[in-house]
């Protein structure tokens, strides 16, 4: 919500309103909890301050997979559309605790159906069921790599006025005034494979990276730790230093200057976090060299190759030969 209103870090405080929730919940590394009632004050703070109907359309467009962090990650390590939504629909509660999403099969359709808890205000309730649909939309997008036009989106709320607007962030036409909010795709669809492959790697990737969290401090975090939080908490590649300023509701400008008072750049913790995440999985795990590449963000196996040989000075297969000579403890490799 702050992203998508533009705050910045002197205006945080307009959006907790009324909430007792402190500034620091809204930066990296902060787990603390917050309860329904809050979230729905939350949501009304974010409707005056945008004093934009369609606020729910540009908050909803932004969750995607990666936006979940370890959502993100169980959508990648899904083998089909349907595990995908099935992985969404044991998440969600734990994020919005007043919410749940059912599936069901009826005829040659897959429903996943929302339901709410409370009873919000109309307003809120209207973004809350364009945020489901978009959500849907997008993880159904991630799994099958493209968009998806066979889809069917009921929604409760009336045809608001700016329903021409509908047309830029769903990929089909959405009937209004409907009983349930539903989303709906052929059944054919749910079991699709995961386009992003390497299913297990993507799990061993979210153990790996949640375990490394754990060993990070929790409060005082300095803006090394918080950018290095924020990229473990997404798959790799899905942040640019853009977004990371933005999660930090900063500048671009001004995570540098404070990166550079640390003694560190952006470019120096994403090529040591790389290097770490590089090492780590061909140590603890028996991935191949291309399926590590993936993990990382690499489009090209040569160009993680040749930023590993940067790293420690041999190649990928060097260095995992390197660990098995020597005795070390770990899975036993695949071939490449």
């Amino acid at each position: 919500m702050a992203r998508e209103l533009g705050l910045q870090e002197r205006d945080l405080s307009q959006l907790l309103r009324g909430t007792d929730l402190p500034k620091n919940i809204l930066l990296p590394g902060d787990s603390s909890h917050v309860n329904a009632v809050q979230q729905m004050r939350l949501l009304e703070n974010a409707l005056q301050l945008s004093a934009s109907p369609e606020f729910g359309l540009g908050l909803g467009r932004r969750m995607q997979p990666a936006s979940h962090g370890p959502m993100g990650y169980l959508v990648l390590s899904s083998p089909d559309v349907l595990g995908a939504l099935e992985a969404f629909a044991n998440f969600l509660p734990l994020r919005l605790p007043f919410s749940r999403v059912d599936i069901s099969r009826e005829q040659e359709w897959l429903v996943c159906t929302l339901g709410l808890k409370v009873v919000p205000d109309p307003e809120v309730k209207r973004v809350l069921q364009e945020c489901f649909a978009l959500m849907l939309q997008a993880i159904v997008e991630s799994v099958l790599g493209r968009q998806v036009t066979e889809a069917r989106i009921g929604l409760q709320h009336p045809e608001p006025a700016y329903h021409s607007l509908y047309a830029a962030y769903f990929h089909v036409p959405v009937v209004f005034s409907r009983a349930q909010n539903t989303f709906e795709i052929p059944l054919k669809l749910a079991r699709v494979a995961n386009t992003c492959g390497h299913s297990d790697s993507y799990a061993l990737a979210q153990e790996l990276c949640l375990a490394l969290l754990e060993k990070m401090p929790t409060s005082t975090l300095t803006a090394s730790d918080q950018v290095r939080r924020l990229l473990l908490s997404s798959p790799r590649g899905s942040l640019t230093m853009d977004a990371v300023a933005s999660a930090m509701f900063i500048t671009k400008r001004t995570l540098q200057r404070r990166l550079r008072r640390e003694g560190t750049s952006y470019r120096d913790i994403t090529e040591q976090l790389g290097a770490d995440l590089a090492a780590r999985h061909l140590l603890e795990s028996n991935m191949t060299v291309d399926a590590v590449a993936t993990l990382l963000g690499y489009c090209d196996t040569a160009a993680f190759r040749k930023a590993f040989h940067r790293w420690y000075g041999q190649s990928p297969s060097e260095y995992r030969a390197s660990i098995d000579h020597a005795g070390l403890p770990r899975h036993a490799s695949t071939p490449e």
